[in-house]
């Protein structure tokens, strides 16, 4: 399942890509046709100029190539990033109630990450954090931890 910040990526990198395709054979192109247009007019300054745009055009394609990579480091930087949340509230103790007591699953794309478990009676809280490695635990998971990580 590919996810938005995924898909967004891919997208910027394959636009960014034809991007700097297109600018290296506009380019090749342009000098062509202005060395012929300077040969054709006599115009030494119009060549100069048009040399000058496409030095521009050079710089703006290896612009787009940073800005390529900087999309490739971004994504895979949020692969890693919390991206799913899921959170299950309940009565952990028959005397207590408002449901005070909850688990919350925070996971990245991969559903690698933690469940973390607040238990909440009338003597104190206990909180409890457990691994989660692709959507599950190598701990014993009670059944709302496990609803909270099928909700992430």
């Amino acid at each position: 399942m590919v996810g938005r910040a995924e898909s967004w990526a891919i997208a910027a990198l394959a636009g960014s890509a034809m991007l700097a395709v297109v600018a290296t054979w506009l380019v090749v192109r342009y000098r062509e046709l202005a060395h012929r247009l300077a040969v054709a007019t006599g115009d030494p300054l119009l060549a100069g100029r048009l040399e000058r745009l496409a030095r521009d055009v050079d710089a703006m394609s290896r612009r787009v190539e940073e800005v390529a990579q900087r999309v490739e480091h971004v994504n895979a930087q949020a692969q890693r990033s919390l991206q799913r949340v899921g959170l299950v509230r309940y009565d952990a103790f028959r005397d207590m109630g408002g449901q005070l007591s909850f688990s919350v699953a925070l996971l990245d794309a991969e559903r690698n990450g933690l469940v973390l478990t607040v238990l909440n009676g009338r003597d104190g809280a206990r909180a409890y954090a457990k691994p989660v490695r692709a959507g599950a635990s190598s701990a014993a998971l009670s059944e709302e931890e496990q609803r909270a990580i099928v909700q992430a």
